[in-house]
């Protein structure tokens, strides 16, 4: 954290931005780390490949500017990424990987990135909680906008504070952000009550033909193209149906397939107890211990086919450790 906060001290024009497909925590982060910025004087931009889930409405989201075609001239500009290494930011990535400033902050073990100003910590419940430390070190005063970002970032990546990344300091953070009028009802309704009836829809279809193997230790649900155009639905704007497969008790590797484009699939993992990080890994993809995914071209009944001969594998594997 002191490079960071040397490199911002230094520097005075900023650009912010994260993973394509941006979700809660990395909106949040984004949106926390801008205000605090401007509250110290500096210039920054907050961009992002795709733009955020229609279901959020959060004070600063209509700042991002969503840049489908990539950047733009970078400038003098300082490149903050956060919750993912650089390749990770969509059509931004090719001109952002030629910049030799770029500051780092993610909370992904997978992170592979290394610069003088690159901080990973994946013992960090959300990228959200680092920017939380990052403006307390700063001097940045909390507001209601920052509060409210930093809060929606961790409901998010805890799961409305579910999951196991959930620590007592997590909470107390989480308690002092409320302390500054956020509407914390709302942010919660947002992230994991607010649904299109298309998403409905899609959700009834996919649970009528949700799978298990291996006495039920495996469960998975998938998706082709056609039953997302079938729909209505945004494949982007899905990955939280693989909480409906965790859901089942006896599951210890909940698996969803969404093929998001012909011939791309998309996999994420989700476990309670296992770790699934480990699992993506062998995949090409990456994660955290309980949270991973990974993307594989080819055709959704193959790519399901190896995947989930490699989960009986790993599952196996764990029952002989």
């Amino acid at each position: 954290m002191k490079a960071v906060i040397q490199a911002i001290q230094d520097h005075e024009e900023f650009i912010i931005t994260s993973h394509e497909h941006p979700d809660p925590d990395s909106l949040g982060s984004m949106l926390a780390l801008c205000f605090g910025l401007q509250q110290l004087g500096k210039s920054c931009r907050v961009v992002s490949s795709d733009p955020p889930p229609e279901n959020l409405d959060w004070p600063g989201l209509d700042l991002i500017e969503v840049l489908p075609d990539g950047l733009d001239d970078i400038g003098d500009a300082w490149i903050i990424v956060l919750d993912c290494e650089p390749s990770r930011t969509g059509v931004l990535s090719e001109k952002l990987q030629r910049s030799e400033k770029i500051i780092n902050i993610d909370h992904h073990r997978g992170n592979k990135y290394t610069s003088s100003t690159t901080w990973v910590d994946s013992s960090e419940a959300a990228v959200a909680v680092m920017i939380y430390r990052l403006l307390k070190e700063l001097g940045v005063s909390l507001n209601k906008k920052i509060a409210t970002a930093l809060y929606g970032g961790i409901v998010g990546d805890t799961g409305g504070f579910r999951y196991a990344n959930t620590t007592a300091e997590t909470l107390r953070i989480a308690a002092e952000l409320l302390e500054h009028d956020v509407n914390h009802a709302m942010i919660n309704k947002q992230i994991f009550a607010s649904q299109s009836m298309e998403f409905m829809r899609l959700l009834g279809y996919a649970l009528s033909n949700l799978k298990s193997d291996m006495h039920g230790r495996l469960v998975w649900m998938e998706l082709s193209y056609a039953d997302f155009q079938r729909f209505g639905a945004d494949p982007n704007a899905t990955d939280q149906l693989v909480q409906y497969a965790r859901m089942v008790n006896t599951a210890l590797i909940a698996v969803l397939f969404r093929e998001a484009a012909p011939g791309e699939v998309r996999i994420g993992f989700r476990s309670d107890s296992i770790d699934v990080g480990a699992l993506a890994t062998q995949l090409g993809g990456g994660g955290h211990r309980l949270a991973a995914g990974a993307k594989i071209q080819g055709r959704l009944d193959e790519v399901v086919e190896v995947v989930l001969n490699k989960a009986r594998e790993y599952l196996n594997e764990v029952d002989r450790s």
